[in-house]
């Protein structure tokens, strides 16, 4: 086997696999993109066109590895959840985006 795609399968052991999802990581970008801000549940499910169930149950993972967190806040008689990327979260998600760019190269 090539040593190239020898080295990529040791760096993936690196990577935090249960983070490399498409709905997780179009999370991570999109909350590391909003800055400390973040984004409301509703925001978040409506700019990735993400169904609830979806949107909920990779906010949960997320949130339970450390990547995001969830604050709620009050609009008026409303509460909403928010949720922001931790530097963990950055972590992962810049690893990731590093194995991406040597998997690609050449």
């Amino acid at each position: 086997m090539d040593d190239r795609i020898i080295g990529l399968v040791n760096e993936a052991k690196a990577l935090n696999s249960k983070a490399v999802t498409l709905p997780r990581l179009l999370i991570l970008a999109s909350l590391e993109n909003l800055g400390e801000d973040g984004a409301a549940y509703r925001e978040l499910g409506a700019g990735l066109s993400m169904k609830d169930g979806i949107l909920y149950s990779n906010l949960k993972a997320l949130e339970s590895m450390g990547c995001i967190t969830e604050k709620k806040i009050r609009e008026g008689n409303r509460s909403m959840k928010h949720y922001s990327i931790t530097s963990g979260g950055r972590e992962t998600l810049d690893s990731t985006r590093k194995w991406f760019a040597n998997w690609l190269k050449e």
